[in-house]
């Protein structure tokens, strides 16, 4: 019998190959997704960290008495947002949740800089 083809064994071989690459190579998929996830939190708290010190600095007669060494200032995201220099639509891209409401604290450093903090609600 001189037949063209595989035969069943050597389907179920291949497929089983194929199987078994997919499951060693899925945990690593998974974890560039979650690097890239990483990766925009980052950047984001980074631009909101810096549109916050931004409205300090040109709000500077409300925060004056603030900005004293070891002084922590608060500011809630909603403020920037109403400020325009944040945008209302932007979301957390962990949790997929409005930053709505969330805040960003500022701790005042010895040389005046403004170390920044972003707390999730």
């Amino acid at each position: 019998m001189n037949s063209k083809g595989f035969t069943l064994i050597e389907l179920i071989s291949i497929i089983m190959i194929l199987v078994a690459i997919f499951f060693i190579s899925f945990p690593s998929l998974m974890n560039i997704s979650k690097s890239e996830e990483s990766k925009k939190f980052n950047s984001m708290v980074k631009d909101l960290c810096i549109a916050g010190e931004s409205y300090i600095y040109a709000n500077n007669e409300d925060f004056e008495e603030s900005l004293i060494v070891g002084n922590t200032i608060t500011i809630e995201v909603d403020e920037l947002i109403e400020y325009g220099s944040v945008s209302s639509t932007l979301q957390n891209p962990k949790t997929n949740t409005s930053i709505s409401g969330d805040l960003l604290q500022y701790t005042v450093l010895s040389d005046n800089s403004l170390d920044c903090n972003y707390i999730d609600n």
